[in-house]
């Protein structure tokens, strides 16, 4: 099921499948910010990453001795949201624990989501709660994916990332799907055009331990967005190098792939976080529009 907040610049469709965006129109231009989910290309809008961000080695995890099996970015993506509180420009979603999960996943949580609007701004708000008697460990993560170009007459090569504060920041850099073992480099680069050899090798991943601001813009057209977060170690940014990917995923992360050299226990997982029974942990990003 879909559901809309709105207030006089923004209408945005959010699904319960997975709690994700599936569509932000500005009404005084109408364009549509979200990548529309082209089954040929990548499928997807705006994932909710949770309780991993990236691949796990072998797809798998060990913990107390048990092994468990999960999939890329794990399962909040593909679980079905209930309705906690719906108002006219925002709306606040729950995953909460069920039976199946546990076979998956060996700890008791509830993870819930809030959209809300203020003005050309949405605020995206994640709230974990280890509801176990055991400490509780995680990753979480967003994956908006914007549509570049944004409007006719534009190319994908003609749109930017730009990264405040202007300072140099580590990148970690890739090993197939995993993390390449103690392999960073330092940038000083704050502004990238788009350029599809960028993504060769899949994401780019920076450290972002402070306040940051990137935003997706053009040079030819006034048109684009900004995301900020204080709460997020890392910033992925991605998109499929081929042609018909329209779309740039701007992606804040407190958890990371594993590397390939990975043990598998969860406790030693590269960036883990983790919460005492009864905790719970708020994250929140915001995206301007304009």
């Amino acid at each position: 099921m879909e559901f809309v907040i709105e207030n006089q610049h923004l209408a945005v469709t959010v699904k319960d499948k997975g709690a994700e965006i599936t569509s932000v129109i500005a009404k005084n231009t109408g364009i549509e910010y979200i990548w529309q989910a082209d089954e040929k290309v990548w499928n997807r809008h705006a994932p909710i990453l949770f309780p991993f961000v990236g691949r796990l080695k072998d797809d798998t995890f060990r913990h107390n001795d048990k092994t468990y099996t999960m999939g890329q970015h794990g399962f909040a993506r593909d679980s079905k949201f209930s309705v906690h509180e719906r108002l006219s420009d925002s709306i606040t979603f729950i995953l909460a624990p069920n039976g199946d999960f546990k076979d998956v996943y060996p700890f008791l949580f509830e993870l819930q989501l809030t959209y809300q609007l203020f003005e050309s701004q949405l605020s995206v708000s994640y709230k974990v709660k280890n509801l176990d008697t055991k400490k509780m460990y995680f990753s979480i993560g967003g994956h908006p994916g914007f549509n570049v170009p944004l409007t006719a007459g534009e190319t994908f090569e003609d749109y930017y990332i730009k990264m405040t504060p202007e300072t140099s920041r580590q990148r970690l850099l890739l090993d197939g799907p995993y993390l390449a073992p103690e392999k960073t480099v330092e940038v000083e680069q704050n502004r990238f055009p788009l350029q599809r050899d960028l993504f060769l090798n899949d994401a780019i991943i920076f450290k972002t331990p402070e306040p940051t601001t990137v935003t997706l813009a053009s040079d030819i057209s006034e048109h684009g967005v900004t995301m900020s977060y204080e709460d997020f170690e890392y910033l992925g940014i991605w998109t499929k190098p081929q042609k018909d990917a329209t779309y740039v995923c701007l992606e804040p992360w407190c958890g990371l792939a594993d590397r390939s050299d990975s043990d598998g226990e969860l406790e030693r997982k590269t960036a883990i976080q983790s919460l005492e029974p009864g905790n719970k942990r708020y994250y929140v990003h915001r995206i301007d529009f304009f």
